[in-house]
Order: C-alpha cells, then sequence, then structure tokens
C-alpha cells in the first residue's frame, strides 16, 4: 500500500507579471489613497495574506472603474492582480471571470498577437492548470508562446518563460520527455540572453532539476540544483527568498535520496530564512516547515515532526484559510504522520477533511482530490473494509487516468493500490496484471532504480509466490530489497517490509537460517522506527514467532507470540472505540488468524498454556467491552447526548421491519457517520492488559474459572493448505493459586453436533433429552475434571457454540443422576475480566414490568394470556410499576432509567437468515407489532401463530414505534444499576455466534446498556408454564435467594414435582439460561 504526502512546492513556473499602474496626463490624476492601497496590498502579498490583497486591489479596480474607465489599460492591470491574488488565495471560481474578461477586452483592443494579450493567456493557462484543467492549459499557454515568439523572438527572456510554463504543464502531467527539451530551451535562452549567473537562469536551473528528481535521477538533479544556489547565493543574497527555494529543493533530493542528515541543516537554513524575510506564517514558511517535518519522520522523530506539522498546518489556516488547498496539504501530512504511526482513528478526520476542501476548491475531477481519495482508501484497507477501500481507489484511479493519462506515475501507484487490494480480495489474476502495468509504467518514466519501482517489484512477487512460483518471485523480492537499501536506507520501514517478505518466501522454500536473521532484523526496524504497538511491529513479531515454532524453538515463539498479541490488542484497544460498530470486526480481521495460533501451543508448556489463557482475557468479547464502557459514557449527561438520541432515532428506523436494502444502507451509513462523532467526543478508554495473576486474586479461594476457546490448530512445519487443522475445544483452567491448564477436548464438529440434537429433543420435548446431554457434559466438562474436582465453585466463559447449552440442565459428568448445579455453583460469564473488581451503582429506582402488550390484532402476533397473569403476579410480588396492553410499547422500554429489575413478557423473535447487522435479527414484539410484520422464519412463544407472514406496510397511526424492540435498539436502554433483566420471552438467549466474541443478540446487547445480569431463553418457551416458573423465581429471590441458586431450585422443582406434571420435560424448564452476577437481591 502506497500513501501520497502532498508534493511540495518546487520553484513556481515564472509567469509575467502585470503591469504596474503607469500615469497618463490626459487623464484624471488619481487620489493618492490609490497608491496607499497598492503599498499596503504589496505588503499584505508579502506576508501570504493574499485574500487581504485581493480586496484592496478590488478597490483599486472600483476606483479606476469609476475614474478612468472599465476598458483603460491600467484598470485591465488591476483586474489582472485581482484574480492572480484570487488564485494564491485558492478562490479559483472568482478569479477565471476576471481573467476571462481582461482577456476578452485586452483581444478586443489591442488584436490577438499583442504582448499584453500573452500576459493573460498564460495566467488563465496557470488557474486552468492549477486546477488539473490541463487540457483547457495547454492550448492557452501554446497560444502564449506563439505570441511571444512573433512579438519579440525566440531567443527573448519572455519567450523562455513562456517555454518554462509549457513545461511546467508537460512536467506536472509526468509527460517528462515533452517538458524536458522545453526546459532545456529556455535555459538555454536565458543564460545566452541574461547570461550564466542571472537568477532567471537559476530558476530554469531549478525547473531542469526538479524534472530529474521527480524521476529518481537525483545524479542528474543535484549539481543543477547546486549551480543554481551558487548563482542566487552571490546574486541574490544568502538570505533571499529564491535562495531558500533552492535549498528546499536540494534539500528535498538529499532526503530522497536517503541522505538525511545531509538534508536537515539545508532545511533548517531554508527555514530561518523564510521564517525571517517572508514571517513565520507565510505560505512558502509552512512548505519549509512541512518538508522538515517529513524528514524528521522519516528518522522516526514522530514528536519533533508531529509539531512541526502542526505549526504548519495553522500557519496555512490563519494566513490563507481553513479551506485553502495548501491548508489541505498540511493535513495531509499531518494525516500521514498519524496513518505512519498506526493512529487511523486520528488520521481519518484530517483526511476526510483534506477530501473536503480538495473536491470544494479544486473539484472533484482534480489529481489532488485522487491523491486524497487514495488516502483514505488506503486506510480503509488498513482497517479491513475492503469494500469502501476498492471503492475510493477505483475513483483515484479514473481520476488520475482522465486527469494525467495512462502512464502517468500517480496512475502507476493506483494501479498498484489496487492491485494489492484484489490480492487480499483473492482476485490474484485482475490483481497480477495491474501490478505488471504499474511496474512497467515506473520502469519507463522514473527509471528501474526508483523506490516506487522497488514497491512494484514487491506486490509482483508476492503475488507470484501465492500462485505457487517462488523461484520467479525470489529475485524480484531481492531487486526490491536492493533498491530500497540503496534509496531510502537500511534502516526505513519499506526496507523492513521486503526483508519480512524475502524471509517469509525463504522459510517456505525450507531456508529457515537465511530466513530468520533478515526476519530479525525486520523486526529490529519496526520496533524501532514504528513502536512496540504498532500493526506492523506486532506482524513481524508473530512471523518471527512462527519461524523460530517452525525449527522446535517453541520457547522463544511463545514469546514473541506474547508480544505480538500485545501489541495487537493495545492497538485495537486504543483503534476500536473510535471506529463505528460495524466497522470495528474489519479491523479486528485485519490481522488474521495470528490470535488463534497463540491457542495452538496450549498444554504444549506453560508458558503456552499462560500465552493462551493471555490471548483468551484479552482477546474475548473485547467488542462488546468496549461497547459497555462507551455506552457509560454516552449516557452521562453532556454535550454528547444529542448525538446519542439521533443515533437512537435512526436506530430504530434500522430496526424497521420491510426497509428496502437501498434506505438501509443509507441509514447505516448516517448512523456510522454519527457514531463516529459521537465517539471522538467521548473520553478516550485507556488501554490495559489483563493477566492471568490478577484474575486468580479475584477468584474466591474455593472457585475456578474455565474458560472455553473454540480453534483451528496451527502446525507451520506442515503444506500450507494443511496448517490450519481441524477445528477444536480447548478447556483453560485457572486456578486460585494461579495456576493454570489446557486441556483439548476434541473436534469440535462431534461437540457442536450433539449440543444440535440436545437442544432439538429438548425444544420439541419427544423423547428424554437426558441421555444427550449427559453425552455433552462428557464431552465438555469430563476431561477438565482432574483440575476441577476440589473446587466446588466454577466460573464459566463459553465459546462459540457452548454458549448454547443449558448449563444448570447439563447432568454432572461425576454423578449423573444429578444436575450439575447441584453439586457445584455455576456462574457463567463473559470473559473471565468480569471477575476484577468493579463497583457499578445499585439502582434504587422500581422494578418494572412490561406485560401483555396488545399486539393490534390477531396476525401475525397473536395474544399470551398467560402473559398478562406473569405480568400482573410479578409487579405484585416485586412492588413494581406495571406497563401492559397498548402502553406496553417499544417507545416505553427505551424511556426507562434503570429499574432495580426488568422483567418483560411477551413474544421474542430472531431471524436466522439476518438483515445484515446481526443485532437486528432478534429483539421483543411489543405492542402495536401487528401492525408491521416479519419473515416467517420467527419462531414465537406459543401459542402458535399463522406461518408465512408476509412483510407488512406500517401503519401511519403507529408513529416511530413500529411494536418491534431489536438487540440493536436495547443496547441503547438506559439499564445502568439494573441488576436483573428477565425477558420471558422465546429465544431471547439466542443470536448469532462470532469465536472470540459470543452471541450477538439480545443477551449482548442489555450487558451493553448496563444490565448486571440477564435470564434469558434459549429455545421457545410455552406460555403458561413461563407463567408459573417466574412466579415462583421470584417467590425466591424474595426469600432472599442468590439468583443462581432461585433458579437450580425452580428448576429442580419443576423436573421433579411441576405444577403440571408435563411441564417435568426439559421443554418447560431447562431454556432458561443465567449470565452475570449470580448473588442476592437484599430488599426486592
Amino acid at each position: 500500500m502506497v500513501l501520497l504526502a502532498a508534493l511540495q512546492l518546487l520553484a513556481a513556473p515564472q509567469l509575467l507579471a502585470a503591469p504596474q499602474l503607469r500615469s497618463d496626463s490626459s487623464q484624471p490624476s488619481l487620489p493618492a489613497s490609490v497608491q496607499a492601497w497598492i503599498e499596503q496590498a504589496s505588503e499584505f502579498q508579502s506576508r501570504g495574506a493574499y485574500a487581504e490583497a485581493a480586496d484592496l486591489w478590488q478597490q483599486v479596480v472600483a476606483l479606476m472603474e469609476r475614474e478612468r474607465g472599465a476598458e483603460d489599460p491600467n484598470t485591465l492591470s488591476a483586474l489582472n492582480n485581482v484574480a492572480a491574488l484570487k488564485v494564491q488565495a485558492g478562490a479559483y471560481t472568482e478569479a477565471e471571470p476576471l481573467y476571462l474578461r481582461v482577456l476578452k477586452v485586452r483581444e478586443r483592443l489591442l488584436g490577438p498577437d499583442h504582448p499584453s494579450l500573452s500576459i493573460t493567456l498564460n495566467n488563465l493557462a496557470e488557474l486552468f492548470y492549477t486546477q488539473g484543467l490541463y487540457a483547457k492549459a495547454e492550448p492557452l499557454f501554446q497560444r502564449a508562446l506563439s505570441i511571444r515568439k512573433k512579438t519579440v523572438g525566440p531567443g527573448h527572456p519572455d519567450t523562455a518563460a513562456a517555454l518554462n510554463n509549457l513545461a511546467a504543464l508537460f512536467d506536472g502531467q509526468g509527460l517528462y520527455a515533452k517538458a524536458e527539451p522545453l526546459y532545456r530551451r529556455a535555459l538555454a535562452i536565458r543564460e545566452k540572453a541574461l547570461g550564466p549567473n542571472h537568477p532567471a537562469t537559476a530558476t530554469s536551473l531549478n525547473n531542469l532539476a526538479a524534472l530529474f528528481d521527480a524521476q529518481g535521477l537525483y545524479a542528474q538533479a543535484e549539481p543543477l540544483y547546486r549551480r543554481a544556489l551558487a548563482i542566487q547565493e552571490p546574486v541574490l543574497g544568502h538570505n533571499h527568498p529564491l535562495t531558500a527555494s533552492t535549498l528546499n529543493n536540494l534539500a528535498l533530493l538529499l532526503a530522497n535520496r536517503g541522505l538525511q542528515e545531509q538534508a536537515e541543516p539545508l532545511y533548517r537554513r531554508a527555514l530561518a530564512i523564510r521564517e525571517q524575510v517572508l514571517g513565520p506564517t507565510h505560505p512558502e514558511t509552512a512548505v519549509t516547515l512541512s518538508n522538515l517535518a517529513l524528514l524528521l519522520q522519516e528518522r522516526g522523530l514522530y514528536a519533533d515532526a508531529q509539531a512541526l506539522f502542526e505549526r504548519s498546518v495553522a500557519s496555512n489556516e490563519k494566513t490563507l484559510g481553513p479551506d485553502h488547498p495548501n491548508t489541505a496539504t498540511s493535513l495531509n501530512n499531518l494525516a500521514l504522520l498519524f496513518d505512519t504511526k498506526g493512529l487511523f482513528s486520528r488520521a481519518e478526520p484530517l483526511y476526510q477533511r483534506v477530501l473536503a476542501i480538495r473536491e470544494r476548491s479544486l473539484g472533484p475531477q482534480h489529481p489532488e482530490t485522487a491523491n486524497a481519495l487514495n488516502n483514505l482508501a488506503a486506510l480503509a484497507r488498513s482497517r479491513g473494509d475492503f469494500p469502501r477501500a476498492e471503492t475510493g481507489y477505483g475513483r483515484a484511479l479514473a481520476i488520475r487516468v482522465k486527469a494525467l493519462g495512462e502512464s502517468h506515475p500517480d496512475t502507476a501507484l493506483s494501479l498498484l493500490n489496487l492491485s494489492e487490494l484484489l490480492v487480499e480480495l483473492g482476485r490474484t489474476a485482475e490483481a497480477e496484471l495491474l501490478a505488471r502495468r504499474a511496474l512497467a509504467i515506473w520502469e519507463q518514466v522514473l527509471g528501474p532504480h526508483h523506490p516506487n519501482t522497488a514497491t512494484a517489484l514487491n506486490v509482483l512477487a508476492v503475488l507470484i509466490e501465492r500462485r505457487g512460483d517462488a523461484t520467479k518471485a525470489e529475485p524480484l523480492m531481492r531487486r526490491a530489497l536492493a533498491i530500497r537499501e540503496k534509496a531510502l536506507g537500511p534502516d526505513h520501514p519499506d526496507t523492513a517490509l521486503s526483508l519480512n517478505n524475502l524471509a517469509l518466501l525463504l522459510a517456505e522454500r525450507g531456508a529457515s537460517n537465511e530466513a530468520e536473521p533478515l526476519l530479525e532484523r525486520a523486526l529490529a526496524i519496526q520496533q524501532q522506527r514504528l513502536g512496540p504497538n504498532h500493526p506492523d511491529t506486532a506482524r513481524a513479531l508473530i512471523n518471527l514467532a512462527v519461524l523460530q515454532a517452525n525449527r522446535g524453538a517453541e520457547a522463544s515463539a511463545v514469546g514473541l507470540l506474547h508480544q505480538g498479541i500485545s501489541g495487537q490488542t493495545l492497538f485495537l484497544q486504543r483503534e476500536l472505540p473510535l471506529l463505528p460498530e460495524a466497522q470495528r470486526q474489519n479491523q479486528i480481521r485485519s490481522f488474521g488468524r495470528a490470535w488463534e495460533a497463540a491457542y495452538s501451543y496450549a498444554g504444549s508448556s506453560d508458558a503456552g498454556t499462560d500465552l493462551a489463557l493471555f490471548t483468551r482475557l484479552n482477546r474475548h468479547g473485547l467488542l462488546q467491552d468496549i461497547e459497555r464502557r462507551q455506552a457509560v459514557l454516552a449516557r452521562a449527561p453532556g454535550p454528547q447526548q444529542t448525538l446519542s438520541q439521533q443515533i437512537a432515532v435512526l436506530t430504530g428506523r434500522l430496526a424497521t421491519v420491510g426497509l428496502s436494502p437501498t434506505r438501509r444502507q443509507a441509514l447505516q451509513e448516517q448512523r456510522q457517520q454519527l457514531e463516529q462523532q459521537l465517539y471522538r467526543q467521548l473520553p478516550a478508554l485507556a488501554p490495559q492488559l489483563v493477566n492471568a495473576a490478577q484474575v486468580a486474586r479475584a477468584l474466591p479461594a474455593d472457585g475456578v474459572l474455565i474458560e472455553f476457546q473454540r480453534l483451528s490448530p496451527y502446525d507451520g512445519r506442515r503444506k500450507p493448505e494443511q496448517r490450519w487443522g481441524e477445528s477444536r475445544y480447548l478447556g483453560l483452567v485457572l486456578q486460585p493459586t494461579g495456576a493454570v491448564t489446557g486441556t483439548d477436548l476434541g473436534p469440535a464438529n462431534a461437540i457442536e453436533t450433539l449440543i444440535r440434537q440436545a437442544l432439538s429433543v429438548s425444544e420439541k420435548g419427544e423423547r428424554p433429552a437426558d441421555p444427550l446431554w449427559q453425552q455433552v457434559s462428557e464431552k465438555v466438562l469430563g476431561p477438565l475434571l482432574p483440575q476441577l474436582a476440589s473446587r466446588p465453585r466454577w466460573f464459566l466463559s463459553p465459546d462459540a457454540e457452548l454458549n448454547r447449552i443449558p448449563y444448570a440442565a447439563l447432568p454432572d459428568p461425576r454423578r449423573p443422576q444429578q444436575r450439575l448445579v447441584q453439586t457445584v455453583q455455576l456462574r457463567l460469564l463473559t470473559s473471565g475480566r468480569d471477575l476484577l473488581p468493579a463497583d457499578p451503582p445499585s439502582s434504587g429506582q422500581r422494578p418494572l414490568v412490561v406485560a401483555a402488550p396488545d399486539f393490534g390484532g390477531v396476525r401475525p402476533w397473536s395474544a399470551l394470556p398467560a402473559s398478562a397473569l406473569e405480568g400482573h403476579q410479578v409487579a405484585d410480588q416485586l412492588k413494581g410499576t406495571l406497563i401492559e396492553g397498548t402502553a406496553a410499547t417499544a417507545t416505553a422500554l427505551k424511556q426507562v432509567l434503570g429499574p432495580r429489575v426488568l422483567h418483560v413478557a411477551s413474544h421474542g423473535f430472531f431471524l436466522p437468515s439476518g438483515r445484515g447487522d446481526p443485532l437486528l435479527d432478534s429483539g421483543l414484539v411489543l405492542a402495536g407489532a401487528n401492525h408491521r410484520g416479519l419473515p416467517n422464519q420467527v419462531r414465537p412463544r406459543t401459542p402458535v401463530v399463522a406461518e408465512g407472514t408476509a412483510v407488512g406496510q406500517s401503519d401511519p397511526s403507529a408513529g416511530d414505534d413500529d411494536g418491534y424492540l431489536t438487540a440493536k435498539e436495547a443496547a441503547q436502554l438506559q439499564l445502568d444499576g439494573t441488576q436483573l433483566v428477565v425477558l420471558s420471552a422465546c429465544d431471547t438467549g439466542t443470536g448469532k455466534i462470532e469465536s472470540g466474541e459470543g452471541v450477538y443478540g439480545l443477551q449482548r446487547a442489555l450487558i451493553v446498556a448496563g444490565a448486571r445480569s440477564t435470564l434469558l431463553s434459549l429455545w421457545k418457551v410455552d406460555d403458561a408454564a413461563t407463567a408459573q416458573f417466574m412466579r415462583r423465581f421470584y417467590d425466591l429471590l424474595k426469600a432472599g435467594k442468590g439468583r443462581m441458586e432461585a433458579l437450580v431450585q425452580v428448576q429442580e422443582e419443576f423436573r421433579t414435582n411441576p405444577p403440571v406434571r408435563d411441564w417435568r420435560d426439559h421443554k418447560f424448564w431447562a431454556a432458561w439460561q443465567l449470565s452475570g452476577d449470580d448473588a442476592a437481591l437484599p430488599g426486592l
């Protein structure tokens, strides 16, 4: 991936200045104020205050028009100056009609070949050039050149200036072969007409040198820069702004050659001149600030570079304004610094601002706009957002092809960036074609030894290796490495990238002894230049770890993996909170499966098992933890409340049934934009790692933590297609002493098949489910018994399909006649992190019961008679507030403020097919829902409703409340301090399972909303049995039982002596799963 630092200003093409005002005895004399305005405008211009200078010249124009007429030569000269200053101020659309007006009058009055006309043509062409409108600029430059040849002759300095400008046009388009002879002709004319030591000759030398510099022809460029400097210093003085420009350009060349130590004093000297002569906030001073900052960035001095970039931004904002293209350039460079450091969330808003400025000031088809699109696309790719990246790269490519041509170096950049993305998307055939095109362009235009050529070689080599031809890939990688070492230096991050890629190729070919020192060198560069928590550093650590593991050095491999996982986790903890929720999983996936490889060493050594538990404790449920912590901050009083409310409204609209895909996409994008604004307003979440010792200290003396993990074991010694083995489950057990053991539980498929069978039998109630759950218990818990035998309190953190096990119904693998919860005290956790001390406030609000909603008809949702009884029972038991009937709406729930207990009795729904966002696929059915419909995959709480219900249209009277509360909406409920949420409905504990994150459904949503514990159902439940079950559950809570203790007792009563004999079956009582805090609720 190649990001674009904004190209810094070289010596500008030399345009003829507009004539000064001339006195004319035949005309009335002008007021003295005019000369004062002109002098003040000149002072403003010298400071870079172009807009203010233009305003003063505008006053001159107005007076001249009154005194001498709109077509007076002096009036036209003044008007020309207004336009020129508008261009410098970035007000291009205001400048164009002024230039056109001057051009029209001069053509009519002076004829088509007058010298004054060439000035206007040049200026108008320069305007189009600045806007990237090269096709419009070229005929004007050509016409100006033709006029000067006719009027002053082919060897006149003015003709040289016109040649210079036309050359600059070709130079800007990458047409170096067309530009070079024009620059050389201009130089020859100036040397002959003005002399070899004239400042204008120095300007031609500068421009020709810059042409060579752009092509990587540093040996040809450097003597020209030095000759220009040798002219300017004695003629103009050591402190002249043009001397500073040449110093700036020579320093840039030296930096490009990797000679930073020689470049830095030149930049500092140029900066001192510009600060002294032009002022600290002049635009040219800002250019040198940015150039010096880029140099410091290349040397890894990020703090110093950031300070200079920020000065450059502040200077341009003050002098040119916040929307000037130069301001965009400074912002782009600051963003690039953050991007390089892996601070993506700080880079993105700056890149977005750059794009907005350039689209507005330069237009949507300008090459600089393409640069901004390129950088945003590259950032999206770094975050794993490949669709957004492909769109941005594609748009940048289209702009460059149209504006710059098929063979421009920047077009090659777009081709290569798109190629790298296609590799990640698996479209290798397309990717190789693009990479070869980019390489051909750069080799031809920039030469075989340019760093860009090395980049293309590197990408092409990776592609060739991936299609299995390592012997052809290796020489390309070695050539790329050689170019980078020579052009960029041995310690450049791009050199590290080449070292890494070559090492991986050698390792694949069995040359590990040659590969390892290359990886070690790459790692050292990245640790020094990027820091320990940069994604590239983490990848280098993991690559080296895998290589060492493959050759049997497991101890050092585990240590490196620990560092790599730590760096990745700290990076994710820093970056994920500032991303929209929908993009966070993409960022995690961008790291690949390295975290999964860490589990492969569990059980092989103590260090390997410790690594597995460390990974599990820090990576599992990471997103949920971030969402929960941010939700607390978002709900707090403050200015962020407005954004939170807007997001809540959009979430409700997204949850609407029957929303068209186009409308849903638009709302999702709008929500993501608001989320980013909100998250940038919230206080930062401090990254922190959790270790086993901390969690062990939080365990009770008689307790034990069991962390389950689904994984595919990794073995790097096998063939690439065989390295990831069959998925399995791992059990990690942490003792209060800090001892950790890891146990393989066997193939995941066998365990998951058993779970699905047991769930099906339990839900249908057609035959006893105990034998199947006994087998599940033996497979999942049986192998762990040696580590669990002496501990009566088990804290379980499930993963993947193990989240669907009704643990309170499992038989004890040691004593199958008893349920596990009769012999040990169980508590379900999201992660062992949940055991760490936290002191959330307990709510003093009355319990709230929502029951028996009036669905508004009989189809598709029928009434639940028992839920009305249940609601009244529970409200009486808890002395709580009851909301029922037409009042039991989603809107009512959204207005709740942290009741101590929340109980909802209604229908639940779960859509297995999904609507894109898993949190939109499950939820509760509330009042008015029959004015809408749901797809027929929904499974209602009995009694059953009619099948095949189509999606209906909304009832206009329903307003924004469609009768459904999705999990997405539930996550925004205000449940801080709520100790228990009971969702007495079907499938409320189901959802989309994501290994490493748990279940995306109502349970996750309620935890994010602040609930301390939840009681939800794992399958469809019976209306009447549930009402009786809940009545007894609350009786036991009121009697002082703990939450899990009460659940265990009522389940045992239903199993052995239920109110109705048929209710003994698992179908009626085993679906209820308690997660979170299991303690008693005193005073309920």
